[in-house]
């Protein structure tokens, strides 16, 4: 599904040159629920931008559901993003002056979905999350919980290969973060792919599998969760 191999990123301002990633290398299959971890500046945004399609690389291969990306301009970039990937925000990223509704309405208009196609897509991803009564609401009318269901809904209507999750539960309290994993974790039952990003270790340890990134690089320790019956050393041969 998703697979780079010895990406490198380097950003650089004037004489200081940063190695936000190197020689990076992970291959996340298709049904995955992959947690990845570690600490500020390590390099994980990064990650997440450059497997998002919203930043570039200048070594390396990124394949994406088959799909290699080296060489594609910027609306084939966009195109690509648009349908294969769907992202879960911190912020959720929701029009505060758009209904439910409409929040999820915007971006499947962009992809040119029939207003019927739309329909269907909407209230089905509403109702999945649990929030199909609401669907006329505003999200200010609607906690952090509800409306992190709602950006959830928003990804999953435009039905993407891979959902990228970045720091998901990070401004929810400890009972509505407990609610979205749960419906994360159910998302990846029914066949989603998801890599989410997140400083939490106990959410990382409740996945299948835990990736590490340490100055940019995926450390050894990266390891899946102990019901996979998987040792670190195994994991990360």
């Amino acid at each position: 599904m998703l697979k780079m191999n010895n990406v490198s990123r380097i950003y650089e301002t004037g004489t200081v040159r940063t190695h936000a990633l190197r020689n990076f290398s992970l291959d996340v299959q298709e049904g995955e629920f992959v947690a990845v971890t570690g600490p500020s500046g390590s390099g994980k945004s990064t990650f997440l931008n450059i497997a998002g399609l919203l930043d570039s690389f200048q070594q390396g291969q990124y394949t994406l559901d088959g799909v290699n990306i080296q060489g594609l301009n910027d609306n084939a970039l966009s195109s690509l993003r648009n349908e294969k990937i769907g992202f879960i925000f911190q912020n959720y990223n929701l029009i505060p002056d758009f209904s439910l509704y409409d929040n999820i309405d915007m971006p499947l208009r962009y992809r040119g979905f029939s207003a019927k196609d739309r329909k269907y897509r909407i209230e089905k991803s509403l109702e999945r999350v649990g929030l199909i009564a609401r669907k006329d609401y505003y999200p200010k009318q609607l906690s952090g919980g509800q409306q992190q269901r709602v950006a959830i809904a928003r990804a999953l209507a435009g039905e993407p290969k891979i959902l990228l999750a970045d720091e998901p539960t990070g401004n929810l309290d400890s009972l509505m973060a407990s609610q979205v994993m749960t419906l994360l974790e159910e998302l990846n039952s029914e066949g989603a792919t998801i890599i989410m990003v997140t400083h939490d270790p106990d959410q990382a340890r409740a996945v299948k599998r835990n990736v590490q990134i340490i100055d940019g690089e995926v450390s050894d320790f990266s390891i899946y969760a102990p019901s996979q019956n998987v040792s670190p050393i195994e994991a990360s041969a």
